[in-house]
C-alpha cells in the first residue's frame, strides 16, 4: 500500500472532523457553492440512458444526489478520502439503490475500473498532493471512455498574490452577506487554512489535461477562485 503523502493525512483529519456539520456550517455559506454545481450539471451529456459516472470526492454527497437524480438510469462510482464525510453521504443517497457506489479510498493513487461517460468533481482535486494531479488527469484519461468527457470543479490559485488577495477579500464579503458571524468566519478560515489542499492556476490545469491526451480543454466557468474545467478524451 501506498505510503500516505503528509497533504493527504491532514485532508482525511481535516473532513473528518468538519464531518458532522460540513453542510450545516459550511457548504450552506460558502460563496458560490450552487453556482459551481449548477455549472458542473450544464456541462453533463443530454443522454437519458444507463450512463455510468465516476465522481472524484463525494463528500457529504451534495452533488451525487443531483447527478443520480438527473439520470434516472444513471449509475455513479464515488470516492472519498473521509469515512465520515462518505457516513453522512449513504442516508442521502439511498433512494439510488444499486446505482451508487462508494469507496474509501484516496484518489491520488486510487484505481478506477472504468469505462465511465464522464467524470465529475467539485473541490476536491486541489487536495490531491501537487506531483500526483497530473497523474490523475492520465488516469482519468485512461478511464474514460472515447468520447467521455471530465467536469471538474475546484479552488484555484490567483496569477498573482495582489488578484488572490482581492479573491479571499470578495469571498469573505460573500460569506458575510449569508449571514455568517464573525466567530463563525474566523473558524471557517482556519478550518480552510488547515484543509491540506494546494491549488494550483487554472492554466495549469488545462495544460495538464492537453498533456494527458484531452482536446476540447477549457475552463467553462469561473467566479473569483473557483472555476469549473471541461475536457474530451
Amino acid at each position: 500500500m501506498p505510503r500516505e503523502h503528509p497533504n493527504t493525512a491532514r485532508s482525511r483529519r481535516h473532513f473528518d472532523a468538519l464531518a458532522a456539520d460540513y453542510d450545516q456550517r459550511l457548504v450552506a455559506h460558502m460563496p458560490a457553492y450552487d453556482e459551481m454545481h449548477d455549472a458542473i450539471m450544464a456541462l453533463l451529456p443530454a443522454d437519458d440512458g444507463p450512463v455510468r459516472l465516476l465522481e472524484l470526492g463525494v463528500g457529504t454527497g451534495a452533488l451525487t444526489r443531483r447527478v443520480l437524480q438527473h439520470f434516472a438510469r444513471g449509475a455513479v462510482v464515488g470516492y472519498d478520502l473521509s469515512k465520515e464525510m462518505l457516513a453522512r453521504a449513504r442516508p442521502k443517497l439511498a433512494f439510488a439503490g444499486a446505482r451508487i457506489e462508494l469507496h474509501h479510498a484516496d484518489i491520488s493513487n486510487a484505481s478506477f475500473r472504468g469505462p465511465f461517460d464522464a467524470v465529475v468533481s467539485a473541490i476536491a482535486v486541489h487536495h490531491v498532493p501537487p506531483r500526483s494531479k497530473p497523474k490523475l488527469f492520465h488516469r482519468l484519461f485512461e478511464a474514460l471512455r472515447p468520447g467521455g468527457v471530465l467536469i471538474l470543479g475546484d479552488a484555484f490559485r490567483a496569477p498573482s498574490a495582489e488578484l488572490d488577495e482581492v479573491y479571499r477579500r470578495q469571498a469573505a464579503k460573500e460569506v458575510e452577506r449569508r449571514g455568517m458571524d464573525q466567530q463563525a468566519r474566523d473558524s471557517f478560515h482556519r478550518r480552510a487554512d488547515r484543509s491540506g489542499g494546494t491549488q494550483a492556476r487554472v492554466e495549469d490545469y488545462l495544460r495538464w489535461l492537453r498533456q494527458a491526451g484531452f482536446v476540447s480543454v477549457d475552463c467553462a466557468w469561473k467566479r473569483f477562485n473557483l472555476g469549473v474545467v471541461y475536457a474530451v478524451r
